[in-house]
């Protein structure tokens, strides 16, 4: 952070020692839907908005410093770029113009770069004065006295307020901080950051940018610092978070999307509770890297009505999924969904296995032996996966169907309605065609059911005590699943 000595106001200041840009290389970063980073592998740009949505974000002008070292036989050049909603707004300006000047090393001097003709020069010169927090063009270029031989040297200010006029970002809550106001500041979660301290990158990212900035990369680079203040961001890895942690691998299926094009794309995802978890506190997620960058911070898949999954936290980088434009979450494609869905069903194994392990009541399907409850992606068990299971819970229908039923209609009306192996059930008519295999069929009155156990099925009586509709409710799936019947 730093003063703006035109009025006073703070200015947010982002460097790096960089290899800087060059004129050119300064222009396609000002301008907009220019990306080379989608030919550069192990680079997440795709769209070339980056620079030009978060700066915008935090604030309404910005004005860039680069010095680039010479190669390939250049000599060094070093640049300036101004990109101001305030100077487009006020001038009434419908194109987007940015003003810029380039400045070649000769000698020990830095001349400039006349591109069209020195009134141009000129222009661009008073406009960024006029626009910019700096008086002149000497006090521009003082600016490059603070870097060292390249880098990138970029200026935030006029920064965005709220509607209390306070700044959006906060530079007092903690000196060697930047935080953030509004609903994504809860007193309640600082609190409990102090309490759990294996829980604090859990509760603090959303507001703090030193807590955000530790865990957004997955592996630090060797020789890569982040300075945030005048001090060192100590790099975190959430695994060191975790407590009874495993690793699952997970391949996408082959015949997904682009995930055909590389069939060696794995994922290897570390699952286990958050030492905090002994506590019962809802803190669960994944997060999930891309090319080593942080896409989603504790991505939340499974919302059970009750406790179920709470502790359970994951890692892992998935390459084989396309960030959005924003980098903030996924392109919807039929690869993120299957994604989704398998790590649901490892946070629901893992849950299943492990819960009562820090002090939870294991569910009544997990009282025998915690077993992994059955796959999500399937919510109607077949009969394999019945006999595997063990289950073998007949369905009884003595007291809600056959009290009415069969006493007025006798038993050939239940023996009209036979299931097959995929979880469905049809009504049969004496003189139908059967078409499915014997082995598939279960009678409705005798046979048992192997998923659903007798107390949840419901019926709902039509006329004449003859049930309407039939709805059984999987235990093993993530909704109700209700199945009606047709009667004939």
């Amino acid at each position: 952070m730093v003063l703006n000595k035109k009025d006073g106001s703070r200015m947010l200041l982002i460097e790096d020692n960089g290899g800087g840009m060059d004129p050119d290389k300064m222009r396609q970063c000002m301008s907009l839907g220019y990306s080379a980073k989608s030919k550069v592998p192990n680079s997440i740009g795709q769209y070339g908005n980056g620079f030009k949505t978060s700066t915008m974000r935090l604030g309404a002008d910005v004005i860039v410093f680069s010095r680039c070292c010479g190669k390939d036989g250049k000599r060094p050049t070093q640049s300036i770029g101004l990109l101001s909603y305030t100077f487009l707004r006020s001038t009434g300006k419908e194109d987007i113009v940015v003003p810029m000047l380039d400045y070649e090393r000769r000698g020990q001097n830095f001349d400039k770069i006349i591109r069209s003709s020195h009134a141009d020069w000129s222009k661009n010169v008073e406009t960024i004065v006029q626009w910019s927090p700096f008086s002149s063009e000497a006090d521009l270029q003082c600016q490059f006295n603070l870097m060292g031989d390249c880098g990138t040297r970029i200026i935030i200010y006029n920064l965005w307020e709220d509607d209390q006029g306070l700044l959006e970002l906060d530079f007092d809550a903690d000196p060697h901080d930047i935080q953030i106001r509004g609903v994504n500041r809860d007193e309640k979660k600082i609190q409990m950051a102090r309490e759990y301290p294996n829980s604090k990158h859990f509760l603090t990212y959303r507001h703090s940018l030193k807590s955000y900035a530790s865990i957004l990369y997955l592996r630090l680079p060797p020789g890569f610092r982040v300075i945030l203040r005048g001090k060192d961001v100590e790099h975190h890895s959430i695994v060191n978070d975790m407590m009874l942690s495993q690793e699952v691998i997970y391949r996408p299926n082959p015949g997904a999307d682009v995930v055909s094009k590389n069939l060696n794309m794995v994922a290897v995802v570390t699952i286990g509770f958050v030492k905090d978890a002994k506590h019962h506190i809802d803190v669960q997620g994944f997060n999930v890297y891309h090319k080593n960058r942080l896409i989603k911070p504790f991505w939340r898949l499974w919302n059970a009505a009750g406790s179920g999954g709470r502790g359970v936290i994951g890692v892992l980088e998935a390459n084989f999924v396309e960030p959005a434009h924003d980098k903030q979450g996924f392109e919807r494609t039929t690869v993120l969904a299957r994604l989704e869905a398998r790590l649901i069903q490892m946070q629901k194994n893992y849950w299943s296995a492990n819960s009562h392990k820090i002090g939870y009541i294991p569910s009544k399907n997990n009282k025998l032996g915690n077993k992994p409850a059955q796959r999500e992606t399937s919510p109607c068990p077949n009969k394999s996966a019945a006999a595997a299971s063990g289950s073998k819970t007949p369905l009884s229908v003595s007291e809600k169907y056959s009290s009415r039923s069969t006493q007025k209609h006798g038993r050939k009306d239940s023996e009209k309605f036979q299931g097959y192996g995929n979880g469905h059930w049809s009504g049969e008519e004496k003189n139908r065609t059967k078409t499915h295999p014997k082995s598939e069929k279960r009678r409705f009155s005798s046979e048992p059911l192997s998923s659903p156990s007798a107390e949840n099925v419901i019926f709902m009586h039509g006329r004449d005590g003859i049930p309407a509709r039939l709805c059984i409710r999987w235990k093993q799936a993530s909704y109700l699943h209700t199945i009606p019947i047709k009667w004939w």
